[in-house]
């Protein structure tokens, strides 16, 4: 029951969107969103098929966070295709769990929950609402982890924001 609550509480706040400032010198503003970066990570970004891949990681808590930013049109599956690969849990896995249209500053999302062994992913899938920019966020733990950090979660998650 808890997990559920978080899950709902997590995306109702993600849909309401809020802008945080950037903790990092990570400069995400070039891909067209904004996220807090969560304190205790470590940030890298790289490029990899097309993606701008930001990705961080929490070793205390054991949790990988991570957005992707892909800058010209795309397809919805090669989006899920690539998610897939790298958080290395199958589509098949995913369930969708929420879904909407104009808000956050996106033109439409999709949130999607996946349990898969001794992991939780929470992943959002979104399009750009200004501009032709396509993006999948996504934080990857342990139930453990999601339990006792959610607060982090939550900062982060209703932090991702398309902007113009």
């Amino acid at each position: 029951m808890k997990r559920i609550l978080l899950i709902v509480t997590l995306f109702a706040l993600f849909a309401q969107g809020r802008a945080f400032a950037q903790g990092s010198n990570i400069d995400t503003k070039k891909y067209k969103f904004d996220m807090v970066i969560p304190e205790g990570y470590g940030f890298k970004q790289s490029e990899k098929d097309g993606f701008t891949k930001i990705e961080g990681y929490n070793l205390e808590s054991d949790t990988k966070i991570n957005a992707y930013a892909y800058v010209g049109n795309i397809e919805k599956a090669k989006i899920y295709q690539f998610g897939a690969k790298e958080s290395g849990i199958a589509k098949e896995s995913w369930i969708a769990i929420d879904n909407g249209e104009t808000e956050n500053g996106f033109a439409w999302w999709e949130v999607y929950e996946a349990e898969v062994g001794k992991k939780i992913m929470y992943a959002v899938v979104a399009k750009n609402a200004y501009n032709e920019v396509y993006y999948m966020f996504y934080a990857l733990a342990t139930p453990a982890s999601y339990e006792k950090y959610q607060d982090q979660y939550l900062e982060w998650a209703m932090s991702c924001t398309g902007i113009e």
